[in-house]
């Protein structure tokens, strides 16, 4: 019964620095200007909404699991995985900017090519490119 996620919440201490640096270095599209403590709308290429709300406790999305690492051992997890179809542009967007990245994009075969992200504020994402055919 449900088709997709049309959009997420992100906690950002800061909407309109999140707003510019998701424009900046992830391409996402500002929908309106921010408003002062409403928080920012980013459009992403396919249309999904990424809200960016201000939070003053500032808890970064992620979580701890044991359920990703192979050997059991604890994975600081990302919530949201994006797709994109040039991974190798938004990797060097990524380190141009001076963030946070995974060592390297990895390619997981059938799986595609995946990276590990986080921006400002410690929220952690993934990015995933589909496998060439």
């Amino acid at each position: 019964m449900i088709k997709n996620i049309n959009c997420a919440y992100v906690p950002v201490s800061n909407a309109e620095k999140a707003a510019e640096w998701y424009e900046r270095v992830l391409g996402m599209q500002l929908r309106s200007p921010v408003e002062p403590g409403r928080g920012a709308i980013m459009i992403m290429g396919e249309g999904g909404w990424l809200f960016l709300l201000p939070s003053p406790a500032m808890t970064p999305l992620t979580f701890e699991t044991t359920g990703w690492a192979e050997d059991g051992e604890s994975f600081e997890m990302f919530p949201l995985c994006f797709e994109t179809e040039d991974i190798q542009s938004l990797y060097a967007s990524l380190k141009e900017a001076g963030t946070w990245t995974e060592t390297d994009i990895r390619d997981e075969g059938s799986c595609g090519l995946q990276l590990g992200f986080k921006d400002p504020d410690g929220n952690k994402y993934q990015v995933w490119q589909k496998p060439s055919l």
